[in-house]
């Protein structure tokens, strides 16, 4: 953000102090949780800061956040997509999965996700919010380390799906964190940063390292134990090193507190209330906005889903070695991530056109699916190509995470559709391994058509969402709504009238 923008906000402190003073004093339990420090040091911050504070104050944020979130995201990602590295290493034939058995322990991580996720929501809003992420961390650990123990299909199946509950809370905590902490413009570079998809290349690594192994113990067993082992570790590290919030971060001052939550008072979105508010979940429920997010997160989660399970199946039913397998496997890591990285980075330039953006750049990946179905198998290079353009698709999905953290105001309608999108990513993710069909192998044609239209559907919907957005912009403008003075009332995107949302 411009200086001059910084310091315009630093000035206009007191528009909001005003009101969150008006709350505190008149007792309101229901005021966001930052109302009472704005009102503790509205007077003392009278001449607000520079943006040389601001900054330097940003990027010690960065440096504090970032890692932790960024690792716990990669480590949920390799505990996934572990099972693919597994698939080419006898797992299949040591544990007897038959038919569609190992698309359904591909699916299994996203039932129990969906089994966990309400209790996960409304724990993290009654509970300290960071002991409860580092608990979870440590039983996701635990559950990867146990599918090293299993003997048949039921075992794996269970331990997959224990997996998957414990790891539902991952996205909407770290929607959560970063929607807390960043303004709207800050946050698709956090998020692209954090809900990173680098696991497949590390996934490929991780695989073709352990694929030298000759002993009598098995390889894929080695996976398992490994990855769940520095899970285990890096739990601890979430407990001791991630605040619940800036008001509980010990490592700022008073007055660095004050900056941080001030400083987000233009997006309108609040930072942290405990109490449950029965009418903010029903106009969660009754937003169309609400339901066109969800069926595009299903859309674009579909492709995900049976990538994720079936990539190393894919490409060693062109003929490759398990050996080659794992090295071809890292690039479409590398694809998502950077593809992902400079979709953020563009949309964080601006407010406007974020959902033009992540419309267009679907039809990157719809381009790989197309060439996965219309080039034959016999031409090996087309098709590890199209494969790869196909990994694109995660850069239109993160990019979208930031317009609806941008667009969603009032705690307790945030907590319930950031929980709620989770739902939508993990229906996808259930669909798409059983979009590949086994009697399909190893071309998987049902898998790469439900790509293409998963993606056609996808773009249409994110553009009505924009549309309706834009509208919605247009007639608060009319309206004169001066932004700002309902900040940290605890309210939601539709009851302020200063709120503007990302189109």
């Amino acid at each position: 953000m411009a200086d001059k923008e910084i310091a315009q906000d630093s000035k206009n402190v007191h528009l909001t102090a005003e009101a969150a003073v008006k709350a505190v004093k008149a007792g309101d339990e229901n005021v966001d949780i930052a109302a009472q420090i704005i009102a503790d040091y509205a007077d003392e911050m009278r001449d607000g800061w520079s943006p040389e504070e601001e900054k330097k104050l940003i990027s010690r944020v960065d440096w504090r956040l970032i890692p932790v979130l960024f690792v716990c995201a990669t480590l949920s990602g390799l505990d996934k997509t572990a099972i693919s590295a597994a698939a080419i290493y006898d797992l299949r034939a040591d544990l007897n999965l038959t038919g569609s058995q190992y698309s359904w322990v591909g699916s299994a991580p996203f039932f129990g996700g969906l089994a966990f996720m309400g209790p996960s929501a409304y724990c993290l809003q009654r509970l300290p919010s960071v002991a409860f992420f580092s608990f979870n961390v440590l039983c996701w650990g635990i559950m990867e380390m146990c599918m090293a123990g299993c003997t048949s299909f039921a075992g794996l199946f269970v331990c997959r799906f224990l997996l998957g509950g414990f790891e539902a809370l991952l996205i909407p905590a770290v929607t959560l964190i970063v929607s807390m902490w960043y303004r709207p413009e800050e946050q698709p570079k956090r998020n692209s940063i954090i809900l990173n998809v680098i696991a497949p290349i590390l996934n490929g690594f991780i695989a073709w390292v352990c694929g030298y192994h000759n002993g009598p113990f098995e390889t894929w067993k080695i996976i398992f134990l490994l990855l769940g082992a520095v899970t285990i570790v890096w739990s601890a590290v979430v407990y001791f090193c991630l605040p619940n919030n800036p008001l509980d971060a010990k490592w700022l001052s008073q007055r660095e507190k004050y900056i941080i939550i001030q400083r987000k008072a233009s997006d309108n979105t609040g930072v942290e209330a405990k109490s449950i508010k029965k009418d903010q979940i029903i106009e969660a429920f009754l937003d169309i906005k609400t339901w066109l997010i969800w069926f595009a997160i299903v859309a674009l989660q579909v492709p995900n889903g049976g990538l994720t399970t079936f990539n190393t199946l894919i490409i060693s039913g062109l003929g490759f070695n398990p050996l080659e397998t794992s090295l071809l496997a890292m690039p479409p890591g590398a694809m998502s991530t950077i593809s992902g990285i400079l979709l953020s980075f563009l949309a964080a330039t601006t407010r406007r056109y974020r959902t033009v953006m992540v419309a267009v750049s679907i039809l990157l990946p719809l381009l790989g699916a197309v060439l996965c179905y219309a080039l034959p198998r016999s031409n090996l290079a087309g098709q590890l190509i199209g494969l790869y353009i196909l990994y694109t698709y995660w850069a239109p999905y993160v990019t979208l995470v930031s317009v609806y953290q941008a667009n969603v105001a009032g705690y307790t309608k945030k907590t319930v559709l950031y929980a709620w999108f989770y739902v939508a990513w993990a229906v996808g993710n259930i669909i798409g391994p059983q979009t590949f069909r086994a009697d399909q192998a190893p071309a998987y044609t049902g898998g790469t058509i439900a790509m293409i239209v998963c993606y056609v559907v996808a773009i249409g919907l994110i553009g009505a969402y924009g549309i309706i957005c834009h509208r919605e912009n247009k007639k608060r403008d009319s309206l004169e709504s001066v932004a700002g003075d309902q900040d940290w009332l605890d309210l939601t995107d539709k009851q302020n009238g200063g709120f503007r949302y990302t189109t």
